[in-house]
Parts: structure tokens; sequence; C-alpha cells
């Protein structure tokens, strides 16, 4: 019997886990002075540009990255997934921030899309309206002060 890959796309995936009190202390510098911390995405789209150079460096085939909140109040971390879990095995984040997990595991359903990847570029992921997923890292914005994701 011929197998069916496309029924079994999504279910494993390369997982890694950041911090959010890492993130926050990697890229907090690059808040906007003044601006609301529920809304305020800049350390984020620093921690994105630095993750997508790095993973533009390492792909051996085209990839993509999507991402979502996970743990508790008692520490929150950004999960970024990678779909194929092979695509970037040279991998280097000593740059960007520290991974509490690097792990291959199956993607969650309510993830939002980050970024395609290819060897030597990487694309942010964008709407057909033009807009982006971005994590504000400077306050707790969803259910039970989980951190957010904001459509900008």
């Amino acid at each position: 019997m011929a197998c069916d890959r496309a029924r079994f796309t999504g279910l494993s995936a390369r997982v890694l886990q950041f911090g959010l009190d890492e993130l926050r202390a990697a890229f907090g510098a690059e808040s906007i002075p003044g601006a609301d911390p529920r809304h305020d995405t800049a350390p984020f789209r620093a921690f994105r540009a630095a993750l997508l150079d790095a993973a533009a460096g390492a792909a051996v085939r085209p990839c993509d990255l999507s991402m979502a909140w996970g743990g508790t109040f008692n520490g929150y971390r950004l999960l970024v997934t990678i779909e194929p879990p092979d695509a970037l095995p040279g991998l280097d984040l000593s740059g960007v921030c520290a991974v509490e997990q690097d792990e291959v595991a199956p993607a969650r359903p309510d993830r939002y899309p980050l970024a395609h990847v290819e060897p030597g570029a990487a694309t942010v992921a964008r709407a057909a309206d033009g807009t982006t997923h971005q994590a504000p890292f400077g306050a707790a914005t969803g259910h039970f002060g989980a951190p957010g994701i904001r459509r900008l």
C-alpha cells in the first residue's frame, strides 16, 4: 500500500522553545519608549530578524516557520516550529537568544505563520492583506495573562 505523505504533513516538526524572560532580556532594549507594552512589537521584530538571518544561513532545503505561546504564568515560552524538522540542521542561535528546549514533536494546531525559509533567504509570512503575526514581549495580553499574538 502506498503511503499518503500529505496525510502526515504537520505530524512532526522541530520545535524551539524560547523563554519569555530570556526574550525580554535579549530584545527588551528595542522597545519603543512610552509605547504600551501590550502592543509594542519592536522587540519581537528584532528577534524575528535575528532568527530569520540565522535560519537562512542554516537552511539546507525550504521550510516554514510558525509560532505559538506555550507554558503558564510561571514561565511562558515562544514556541517556534520548523517544518520539515530536518531543514535547518546546523542552526546556530547563539547570536539570537538562548533556547530552553529543541525537540521534534507534533506541530501545534494553534500556531501562527512566521516565515518561509530557503537556503540563503527568509521571507516573513504575510496574509493576503499584507499583515503579519507579531508577539509583544512587554506585558501579558491574552487569556489568563498569557502573552498575545497581534496581527499587524
